[in-house]
């Protein structure tokens, strides 16, 4: 049977996996004639493609609805831009997200966690996915510069933003309101620290005070970097953690090993990350005309590029759709690559590992309700959306 593939189709999202197996192997450049657009789905070149710095631009959006359905100009942020400005306004705040800064934020997100554990301990439950949100709101909030409170609100207008109805391609009536609403909140607190500047060393002190080629950041640039942050800050974390539980406990032996030796944590972490990727699909457009694999791509024609096929390629990793604890996986595309490779990889990473560390230190023997769990499905995200643990309740 031919290959019948679009991003928007929803029979695929449930069950991708044997359509991108197919695509792999016998169509990894494939032509979407809807929308005169191309997907590739093997792992190598998706990384080569991401490594690129002139063919393929970002300038023109990297969603699948942006670069399909809305192919407007969108927002001025580094999300979008391409060499010399992409790493000019990265540079802003890119300090905040090294290595060694991130590793001095350790006791400040246990902390965090510890605190948002403590309501559920006498309960015997709780839901994963609220749990690693709330820390990953807090954790994010105080980078920006936003009250607890107001993040909370912003995120639950993203929620409603990324909803899909079945029929539906793209956002919704519902999902464009709030986005409106979104964006006058986010106006407001703007013009409020225009008037009393932000604390020193969040993002939004380093927007307004920092200026790119002698020109600051205007107040829309700034408000799609803060919806941008509160997104990538926030939405794939929870997903990460639950695959992470998920996983774990398809097998008694693994979840064993992981009580027995936290050490096994990051492993655990990354091996769910590339298995069950909650970034299903981002994009470029072509900037020239390109050949790959036989075929010739034209310049203006939008590239998808399938991250959570390129994942459980067969040709990068043995076994692919094995979940393998001990997976030395030498290249992994979980965090994206090349120029615009997540910025917030090392928050992510020691986000989860100490949420997990915490989980399994606090809670003991806790039972993963895999039978309850919920999944999220869409052209840009998937995963578990609801993943309830029960364990003894605490004194």
């Amino acid at each position: 049977m031919p290959i019948a593939y679009s991003p928007f189709n929803e029979s695929l999202w449930k069950d991708p996996w044997p359509t991108y197996k197919k695509m792999r192997e016998s169509d990894p450049v494939y032509y979407i004639e809807e929308f005169d657009a191309w997907a590739l789905s093997r792992f190598e070149d998706i990384w080569q493609v991401s490594m690129e710095k002139t063919r393929f631009t970002a300038t023109q959006g990297t969603s699948p609805e942006a670069l399909l359905l809305d192919p407007a100009t969108p927002p001025k942020t580094f999300l979008f831009m391409d060499p010399p400005q992409h790493r000019k306004h990265r540079n802003l705040i890119g300090d905040r997200y090294t290595p060694a800064a991130v590793a001095t934020l350790e006791d400040k997100i246990r902390a965090t966690t510890r605190q948002a554990l403590q309501p559920h301990l006498q309960q015997g439950s709780l839901n994963v996915n609220a749990l690693v949100s709330a820390v990953a709101l807090q954790t994010i909030a105080n980078y920006i510069g936003l009250e607890f409170d107001e993040i909370i609100y912003i995120r639950r207008l993203i929620d409603t933003y990324y909803t899909r109805e079945p029929g539906h391609k793209g956002t919704t009536a519902n999902g464009m309101r709030a986005f409106q609403e979104a964006s006058t909140f986010i106006h407001q607190l703007i013009a409020k620290y225009r008037q009393q500047p932000a604390a020193q060393g969040s993002h939004i002190h380093a927007w307004m005070q920092s200026a790119i080629d002698d020109a600051r950041m205007t107040d829309d640039e700034i408000f799609f970097s803060i919806f941008a942050l509160v997104i990538t800050g926030s939405d794939t974390l929870p997903l990460t953690v639950a695959a992470t539980l998920y996983y774990l406990s398809l097998d008694d032996a693994n979840l064993g090993a992981v009580r027995d030796d936290n050490t096994l944590i990051p492993n655990a972490f990354a091996e769910a990350a590339r298995i069950d990727q909650p970034t299903n699909i981002l994009g470029r457009v072509l900037s020239e005309d390109v050949e790959m694999h036989g075929k010739t791509m034209k310049q203006g024609q939008p590239v998808l590029f399938l991250y959570a096929s390129a994942n459980r390629d067969e040709r990068e990793f043995d076994a692919p759709e094995q979940f393998q604890l001990h997976r030395k996986s030498r290249r992994s595309l979980s965090f994206g690559a090349g120029q615009h490779f997540c910025l917030g990889q090392h928050l992510a990473r020691l986000e989860g590992r100490v949420i997990l560390e915490e989980l399994f230190t606090q809670l003991g023997d806790f039972s993963v309700q895999r039978d309850q769990s919920k999944r999220i499905f869409g052209e840009f995200l998937q995963g578990f959306c609801y993943l309830p643990i029960t364990f003894k309740p605490l004194p």
